[in-house]
């Protein structure tokens, strides 16, 4: 099913997003808003792990606080020292 959206969306010139793929945005070292997630798996005060449909986040880091969660996006905020996908 998703790579047939794939293809829908890549010949409507459609943003991955749109289909539902997780879409990370960094500010700076202090901020990581994270889109089309699947849920927060873990979260502490330097590490949080979050589900991103077939990839999973990990964000290290220091002084990491959840600012805010909805269904679409998660914000968190702290002194960022990486994102990795796994």
């Amino acid at each position: 099913m998703a790579a047939m959206w794939n293809r829908f969306a890549e010949r409507l010139d459609l943003p991955a997003e749109a289909g539902g793929e997780v879409r990370v945005t960094l500010t700076g070292r202090g901020q990581v808003l994270v889109e089309n997630h699947r849920g927060l798996l873990r979260c502490t005060a330097t590490e949080a792990e979050i589900a991103g449909g077939a990839l999973r986040l990990r964000v290290r880091g220091d002084g990491l606080l959840l600012r805010a969660m909805t269904g679409e996006m998660l914000l968190l905020s702290g002194t960022v020292f990486g994102v990795d996908l796994e």
